[in-house]
């Protein structure tokens, strides 16, 4: 006997976005072939991951979260968030042990130009590691290591609570996904693609944190929400914001939903608010700041959309989501029928 179908409807996320939204880069169809040829030569991945990747048209979210980028710019930014999808899948199909040691191969890679490894990651890292810094400022690097320190302990950490079946408090989860999601290792290259370097008091100024962590948050609340029904299906919920609210306040699935729409909403109204009382750092880096809000607004926007766009979250059914915001819940362990 079938089992009833459980259906939810999404928060009309686009509709609180108070700003206008980019067309896509113009560089967008040839870069993201590039890049996608890129990882294959490296052969990290298997023939399901590639195809689970093009799903996922990560190259469609660059080009709508970066439409300013220059194409050297835009290409390697690609490369980046490829790279990011590639320790994602590797990691998440790893024990505990393993996944800490790829975070941290993959890390000092990045960090350190004497660190040698045989892996294929540590191939293909390096290969990015140095064409990126080609062209990378000393201030955007700086921060951009330091968001990926963040980011591969979050990761393996991840592993961990994984691998215990723990599913972490929303007061703990909160800042474990801020790290984990890559959401900030991506921020960094709206420094990259602007040409900008915003001094460490631009990024210690409370004012800023408040609308910079509004913006993560907004998009790693949004992305929980949208990606849930495809990792619900898989069997990993536990790093999954819709997960620790249906936990924590004995909530449906539905309730969670509304939850995210109202805290979105919230986070909407404190980045609007506080990106219009930052202080004055001089003429010149206030320009930069306010270059780099903007392509905050970008992300933020181009996220929610491309969340439509592409197929990694509804399969065919990403226009009927969007339309009517319903959204029927997978059965268990269907991945391969959703990818036909």
């Amino acid at each position: 006997m079938s089992s009833a179908l459980i259906q939810y409807t999404l928060p009309d996320l686009l509709s609180l976005c108070p700003f206008d939204f980019s067309k896509p880069s113009p560089h967008l169809l040839e870069c993201s072939a590039e890049s996608k040829a890129w990882v294959t030569r490296f052969n990290v991945f298997d023939d399901k991951h590639i195809a689970i990747m093009e799903k996922s048209q990560s190259g469609l979210l660059c080009a709508l979260a970066y439409p300013y980028a220059g194409r050297e710019g835009f290409r390697t930014t690609c490369d980046f968030v490829n790279l990011l999808f590639v320790l994602d899948h590797l990691s998440d199909d790893m024990n505990s042990n393993d996944a800490h040691t790829a975070c941290e191969v993959f890390h000092q890679v990045m960090a350190d130009p004497d660190f040698k490894h045989e892996s294929l990651l540590a191939k293909i890292t390096l290969d990015f590691r140095q064409g990126i810094l080609r062209t990378a400022k000393p201030q955007f690097f700086k921060h951009f290591l330091s968001c990926l320190r963040g980011y591969t302990q979050a990761v393996a950490h991840e592993a961990e609570l994984r691998e215990a079946g723990e599913v972490y408090d929303l007061i703990n989860f909160v800042p474990l996904r801020r790290e984990n999601s890559g959401v900030r290792c991506c921020f960094t290259f709206i420094e990259y693609n602007f040409g900008i370097e915003l001094p460490d008091a631009v990024f210690d100024d409370p004012v800023f944190q408040s609308v910079y962590f509004a913006a993560v948050d907004m998009v790693c609340w949004s992305n929980d929400l949208f990606s849930y029904n495809v990792e619900q299906a898989m069997g990993h919920t536990s790093n999954n914001i819709v997960t620790v609210l249906m936990q924590e306040k004995d909530a449906s699935i539905q309730e969670a939903a509304d939850c995210i729409g109202v805290v979105f909403q919230q986070l909407m109204t404190r980045f609007m608010k506080d990106k219009s009382r930052l202080p004055s750092w001089g003429a010149d880096i206030d320009r930069d700041v306010a270059i780099y809000i903007e392509g905050l607004t970008r992300w933020i926007g181009g996220n929610v959309v491309w969340s439509f766009q592409c197929s990694r979250y509804f399969g065919t059914a990403n226009t009927i989501a969007l339309l009517s915001r319903l959204v029927t819940l997978y059965p268990k362990d269907t991945e391969d029928e959703r990818e036909q």
